[in-house]
């Protein structure tokens, strides 16, 4: 099998989007956060890779 496709996709987000694991609150930023800034919980990017 040949794959055509040989060019690797060039998408890299210009900002992350974030959601906080304890109460939900979702916001984005250029920079990696690591706690939420309204109840100081863990954070997790959830920004969807593309392959």
């Amino acid at each position: 099998m040949v794959l055509h496709n040989a060019t690797v996709d060039p998408y890299s987000p210009e900002r992350g989007y974030f959601e906080c694991l304890d109460c939900g609150t979702r916001e984005t930023s250029e920079g990696l956060i690591s706690e939420c800034a309204d109840c100081g919980g863990e954070v997790r990017n959830i920004a969807v890779p593309r392959e």
